[in-house]
């Protein structure tokens, strides 16, 4: 994902202090997350037999901004198990980041099995493009890859917000009598629990080692992708759920990025090392370039909506 030079030495130690603070925040995820069961939520009473009765797009018409979105939403989880692997290859078995992972994947594919049993059952998406999607994203295995645990943690700070932000988002649209609007509550609510463990490692992480992190989030700002690069025709879809005001450049500056710079305090820490401080103002700049392809894109849209 990003360029940053890796010291290995430095990432090792790095991971091995963040044991004690990882452990403290899984606990704590487990202590306030709170279990849901992804059928009670799906009206089954929809359902029909696509042997018996073949899929059409009026029988739960969205704009395509919004299939674009669902889309994109459950494709995405189902590929968590490559995320997570490829993520924490780096970390030893006996990591508490790996038994968080492991939490971390299970509750993922939750999100995808009420995705998926919405779909079918409200029959919101061709169910046999959904499929034959699924099958070449995840024959490609294709995800996002750091090449240090500190860039790591940090991307998947900004990633699972901005996940967050889409599913809610998502929800919004959503027709509440079809109880979409709730699967994609109970999601974004995971999803935000996610992002807490991850934002709250970067803040310890910080305090272990400033500049190293500093210059790993400055690299994962610069270089961000949402995680579904591997889905076929992704960027159409990007394209559709910006446009439909779901997710794009401007709810990431605002939503995902300025809340968390402002969390982790970024421009106020102190004792950097000098290339560390370069980041830093290359992570001004970067804002200030999403900021103007922020306002290029919703002048876009605003055009193409008039």
């Amino acid at each position: 994902m990003g360029s940053l030079t890796v010291n290995p030495a430095k990432d090792c130690a790095l991971v091995e202090e963040l044991a004690g603070p990882a452990a403290g925040l899984f606990n704590r995820h487990l202590s306030v997350s709170k279990e849901w069961y992804p059928f009670e939520d799906i009206p089954w009473g929809d359902a029909t037999d696509f042997a018996e009765e073949a899929w059409n797009a009026q029988q739960y018409p969205l704009s395509q901004g919004v299939q674009s979105a669902i889309i994109v939403n459950v494709l995405t989880e189902d590929n968590l198990p490559y995320y997570t692997h490829t993520l924490l290859s780096p970390i030893k078995e006996d990591h508490p980041l790996r038994e968080w992972s492991r939490r971390w994947t299970a509750e993922e594919w939750r999100h995808s099995a009420a995705i998926r049993d919405w779909i079918l059952a409200t029959r919101a998406i061709d169910p046999y493009r959904l499929e034959d999607d699924r099958m070449a994203q995840m024959s490609k295995g294709q995800v996002p890859e750091s090449d240090s645990v500190a860039e790591m943690i940090a991307y998947v700070s900004f990633q699972e917000l901005a996940t967050q932000v889409a599913h809610r988002n998502t929800g919004q649209a959503l027709d509440k009598t079809r109880r979409g609007k709730k699967i994609m509550s109970k999601i974004a609510g995971d999803e935000g629990l996610h992002h807490a463990f991850y934002r709250d490692l970067v803040l310890a992480a910080l305090e272990i080692d400033p500049s190293t992190m500093m210059m790993a989030i400055q690299s994962e700002l610069r270089n961000f992708k949402m995680p579904g690069t591997g889905i076929p025709g992704f960027t159409r879809h990007e394209e559709a759920i910006a446009l439909a005001g779901i997710f794009g450049a401007q709810q990431f500056l605002d939503a995902v990025v300025k809340p968390t710079l402002s969390y982790w305090r970024i421009f106020d820490l102190e004792d950097l090392s000098a290339e560390a401080d370069q980041a830093r103002e290359k992570m001004s700049r970067n804002l200030a370039g999403l900021t103007r392809l922020a306002a290029a894109q919703q002048a876009r849209i605003a055009a193409m909506q008039a």
